[in-house]
């Protein structure tokens, strides 16, 4: 993709885009969010704040009140994302022709494929409590040809890596154990292994098949261990605390609340 045109917008109130934790200044960057994270804006992104946003910050108050009517009347939400797009002048009409062929193409997809990959997307900029309730309704889903049991594993194994991200680790085994019976698969039990060993009341119901390779698993654990251990961040802090505690205990309330920031935006 590239730049058509870059207008200097006098923003004094950016526009925060809490799923990717980023704040928009432009209509570029505007538009650049919408090229490259259609699963993201292809359900309710244009909404009242965005349209207020458009009109009252980037100054372009007959693209938000065309917005506005089309919302009112149900138009299709996709054709007021190609419609900024062909306003804002960032994007070529050969680029945007590309990006229509993309949404349309996505559109296509079978409802519960198309909410797998929403919520893998969500999953992969760690919006993970967003990710687990599209995973839940992905499995309402009725059966058929695509939603059989090789496409319900798989749901049900991101499904468990969800809830382990979010500490849940009762849910993520449960969740692990679905994926294996419906994949047929031993592939989850690794999981639910490491998952036993931060949650000891799961150990009684790891499947007997764990002990296979329990000395394999552990090497890794403590690898993983090893390298937590030795990540940069804490390497820097165990330093500031060696020469100046008093600078070390601030470093590392900043490290936790930085954590906590962190763990707030995966709910």
């Amino acid at each position: 993709m590239s730049l058509l045109l870059c207008r200097q917008e006098a923003v004094s109130h950016p526009y925060y885009v809490e799923p990717l934790d980023i704040h928009l200044y432009s209509s570029q960057e505007l538009c650049y969010v919408i090229v490259h994270h259609p699963l993201l804006v292809m359900e309710d992104f244009v909404d009242e704040r965005l349209i207020g946003f458009i009109r009252d910050e980037l100054n372009m108050g007959g693209l938000a009140g065309k917005l506005e009517k089309w919302k009112a009347a149900g138009e299709n939400p996709d054709e007021m994302l190609f419609f900024i797009l062909s306003e804002c002048f960032y994007y070529t009409p050969s680029e945007i022709s590309q990006y229509r062929q993309q949404v349309a193409a996505l559109r296509k997809k079978h409802p519960a494929e198309f909410e797998k990959e929403r919520a893998d997307y969500l999953f992969g900029i760690r919006q993970y409590g967003k990710a687990v309730q599209i995973y839940g309704k992905v499995l309402e889903s009725p059966r058929d040809e695509t939603v059989n049991d090789a496409f319900l594993g798989k749901v049900w194994n991101n499904l468990g890596a969800a809830y382990a991200r979010l500490f849940q680790t009762s849910k993520a085994f449960y969740a692990y154990e679905k994926a294996r019976e419906y994949l047929k698969t031993e592939d989850p039990v690794e999981r639910m292994y490491f998952l036993a060993g931060i949650n000891p009341e799961l150990k009684e119901k790891l499947p007997e098949t764990a002990g296979e390779k329990r000395r394999e698993w552990e090497e890794r654990a403590a690898a993983a261990r090893e390298e937590a251990y030795q990540s940069r961040e804490l390497l820097k802090l165990e330093q500031m605390f060696e020469q100046d505690p008093e600078k070390g205990k601030n470093e590392a309330a900043k490290l936790v609340k930085k954590w906590r920031q962190e763990y707030r935006s995966m709910i």
